[in-house]
């Protein structure tokens, strides 16, 4: 009589099998984390890219506009309309002062003269009015603010050179204004040190050896009424 054997299927997993599963599991889950993080940092890179170009792009047009307002009215305006010191603040900067009829600080406050100048990293607006308001900051996070002045020295109506501040003979000559602006992110997202010298109009700033992102912004302006 032949012997019936009842043959059972176990179920599960051998140990080996269940360690080649957590190998997998934790490279899955590694490789994700990785990807999740240089997303976020690209996404931070890029977003700090966006901020300092938005607010580079403002502080140009703002500038611009209101150093087409030097000297206005031209026919009828009197006193000193632009005045400037050369590498005298935060970082050797430069600041300037202009003034214009009806001219408004950035408090909205009437003054006669604006200066224009760097402190605590902060571009600063700082008007001259009766009620001495806060000086107001335009935007922050700049390492560096320097200008150079298109001035006619021989009188042809025409440039001749663009000086420093302390090199310009007559501010009646000035026709035209160069602005150099160093702007820096908020955040440090560069991966390697920034060691590098920027060159504003002649004048180094840097290395600043840290892990900001920065771009200098230059614009030139016709003064309209000088």
């Amino acid at each position: 009589m032949a012997n019936i054997f009842n043959r059972t299927s176990r179920g599960g997993f051998t140990l080996v099998e269940l360690l080649v599963s957590i190998t997998l599991g934790l490279t899955i889950l590694l490789a994700t984390t990785k990807l999740f993080i240089e997303s976020r940092e690209s996404f931070r890179y890029q977003q700090q890219w966006l901020d300092l170009h938005e607010r580079g792009r403002h502080l140009i047009q703002f500038l611009s506009m209101e150093f087409k307002k030097i000297g206005y009215p031209a026919e009828s305006f009197s006193g000193t309309a632009l005045t400037a010191t050369d590498n005298s603040e935060e970082g050797n900067s430069d600041a300037l002062t202009i003034s214009y009829h009806g001219a408004k600080d950035c408090a909205g406050s009437s003054a006669t003269s604006i200066r224009y100048y760097i402190e605590n990293g902060d571009f600063r607006c700082d008007g001259n009015g009766p009620s001495s308001p806060t000086p107001q900051t335009l935007t922050s996070h700049i390492d560096g603010l320097q200008f150079r002045f298109g001035a006619d020295t021989d009188q042809d109506g025409s440039i001749d050179r663009y000086l420093s501040a302390d090199a310009v003979p007559d501010w009646d000559r000035v026709h035209t204004i160069q602005t150099a602006l160093l702007l820096r992110s908020q955040l440090p997202v560069r991966e390697s040190i920034d060691s590098k010298n920027y060159n504003l109009l002649g004048s180094s700033h840097g290395p600043f050896n840290d892990r900001y992102l920065r771009t200098i912004y230059l614009t030139t302006t016709h003064l309209r009424n000088h």
